[in-house]
């Protein structure tokens, strides 16, 4: 089957961001990061990825084995301001939370998605808020 008859446009708003590793089985990904940073489009943020309603962000590596690194922890942080900045209602949540009938561990267990969590609570929206007010006061300086 080729692409085209396999996409399907994604139907109502972004709802979550949802965050996998590279030992989850499947695809329909967004975004993926691979080991060294690199973020990589996979999917247009119109077409419906792996779960309805989300953009599905993967990172490589099995990270019920390994943690991401620290690099990999910084461009997802960019990626998810971005992110928060076209989609300001969305929420951050991991696949296993909306895995359906499918037991997993994904992101995997040593992914710090708790800290992840409580950052895109609290110091992702202050960086959201930064960007905006910079976004204004440039764009207000010059008249």
């Amino acid at each position: 089957m080729d692409k085209s008859s396999a996409v399907q446009a994604r139907r109502g708003g972004v709802k979550f961001v949802l965050l996998h590793h590279g030992g989850c089985d499947g695809g329909g990904f967004h975004y993926r990061i691979d080991e060294d940073g690199q973020v990589n489009a996979e999917l247009d943020e119109s077409e419906r990825g792996q779960h309805p309603r989300s953009i599905g962000v993967v990172l490589d590596g099995d990270f019920d084995r390994e943690a991401p690194s620290h690099v990999q922890l910084a461009t997802l942080r960019s990626l998810l301001l971005k992110l928060k900045l076209r989609y300001p209602a969305a929420e951050l949540g991991a696949h296993r939370q909306v895995r359906g009938g499918v037991k997993t561990t994904c992101p995997g267990r040593r992914f710090p998605m708790k800290a992840l969590a409580a950052w895109s609570r609290t110091g992702l929206l202050g960086e959201r808020d930064e960007v905006l007010r910079r976004d204004f006061e440039s764009q207000y300086s010059k008249i």
